[in-house]
């Protein structure tokens, strides 16, 4: 029988690079604390009628990206460098691909057990 091996390495996405304020931040790594941590906030959450609270989350989690990424990063500098325009396109590139993600990965694990 023939040994399979997964390469993880080669399943990793595309680099993205985000360009804040003269930072360049790789937000392609994201730690699965992270992950867990969306996870956890979104249980129960229904987006029609928690738009404001899910708002707050995804905000919490590009929070959470940044300051991973760069460890200069706090909330004063992501306060002053940061504006809801660049939030929304944040959430866009970075948090609704990852969601998107997680709930394909939920979606296959449950057909998979049934």
């Amino acid at each position: 029988m023939g040994e399979g091996i997964i390469n993880l390495d080669a399943m990793r996405p595309e680099k993205q690079v985000i360009k804040i304020a003269g930072k360049s931040i790789n937000t392609s790594k994201i730690s699965f604390g992270i992950i867990l941590d969306m996870i956890d906030k979104m249980e129960g959450m229904d987006d029609k009628k928690n738009t404001k609270r899910m708002l707050s989350m995804f905000g919490g989690i590009i929070n959470q990206i940044l300051k991973e990424a760069d460890n200069e990063i706090n909330d004063e500098w992501i306060k002053e460098h940061i504006d809801g325009f660049m939030y929304m396109t944040l959430i866009d590139k970075i948090v609704t691909p990852l969601l998107d993600s997680v709930t394909s990965t939920a979606t296959n694990t449950k057909k998979k057990q049934s």
